[in-house]
């Protein structure tokens, strides 16, 4: 399930003839720094970006796309340690050993309805901001400048025809709802692992760790729900109506109107500790996902299924 990577690769670790590495590589340019002097060299290999600097080189790039003629069909664990093997016969050092800066994990599921249905059922996250800019594209990212982590849904076909790859035959018109996960900077601390080689991808344990943060990620998310057919003769109470007015007006309603609203009591210091907001956050996400009130929808269930396909086949 590994996709785009960026790795670096310290000189000394690379041994042999470091200054020969430009040979192995396609359409290889020079650039010089006119401040430092340092003589920097860019090649491609197979679709990879390869750049070397004096301390040491960095690969940039999709590994299923270096290892086969798309990304559509995403690494395991026994692929990826091919992609590693083949990469090092090219450059003739062990590549494995580099460090990874960066790093995205996700597939794509062949789902029954268009993207964009789908997408439209899934709410806000705890800690990362949820930024939709088109119909068939949704991320949740982190709130600073450096965006570690990010997390994407999109529609693969749409995004594929975007770039001019060809989609395998069979799949051109089908509803390929990607989901992904983005880390970058300071693996270690965010994965916490003691260092990230391109070992380490292939590792079972780490497979695991990888698979379970990606489902935890996703089964995180708030979705929209529906109210229970039979709900009206449930409601006793001044509290169950209340209850089901707010969980009917919440999900059917406009999710960034809450989002503005909780950005507005920030922006008045309404709360003076800010643990209210969360909490307030929490509340309106409790009424609107309370289980003797709601359900999940059909579109819902069925992507949930996808999810945990993924983590039964691991």
């Amino acid at each position: 399930m590994y996709d785009k990577l960026r790795m670096w690769n310290d000189r000394y670790k690379v041994g042999g003839d470091f200054t020969k590495i430009d040979n192995y590589l396609d359409t290889v340019k020079t650039q010089t720094d006119q401040r430092t002097g340092e003589v920097k060299m860019f090649g491609s290999l197979h679709g990879l970006n390869v750049a070397i600097h004096e301390s040491g080189l960095s690969i940039t790039g999709s590994l299923p796309k270096f290892l086969y003629p798309d990304n559509i069909y995403p690494l395991n664990r026994e692929s990826t340690k091919e992609a590693f093997e083949k990469l090092s016969d090219c450059l003739h050092f062990k590549v494995e050993e580099a460090k990874i800066i960066s790093v995205e994990f996700g597939t794509h599921f062949l789902m029954s309805k268009p993207v964009p249905a789908y997408l439209d059922m899934l709410r806000e996250t705890t800690y990362l901001k949820r930024c939709q800019f088109e119909d068939s594209t949704l991320y949740y990212r982190s709130k600073g400048k450096q965006q570690p982590k990010t997390i994407c849904f999109y529609d693969k076909v749409k995004e594929a025809e975007k770039r001019g790859v060809k989609i395998p035959d069979g799949l051109e018109n089908s509803n390929l709802l990607r989901y992904e996960m983005r880390y970058k900077g300071r693996l270690p601390q965010q994965l916490k692992e003691d260092e990230i080689t391109g070992k380490t991808l292939s590792d079972e344990a780490f497979y695991r760790k990888m698979i379970g943060l990606y489902s935890n990620a996703y089964f995180e998310i708030d979705k929209v729900k529906t109210l229970k057919t039979n709900i009206m003769s449930k409601i006793k109470t001044v509290s169950d109506a209340f209850d089901v007015l707010m969980a009917r007006l919440i999900n059917q309603g406009d999710q960034s109107q809450i989002t503005a609203f909780l950005d507005e009591l920030k922006q008045s210091n309404v709360f003076d500790d800010p643990k209210y907001y969360t909490r307030l956050k929490k509340k309106l996400s409790d009424i609107a996902g309370k289980d003797d009130i709601t359900e999940s929808n059909s579109l819902i269930k069925e992507l949930d299924n996808e999810i945990k396909k993924i983590s039964a086949y691991c």
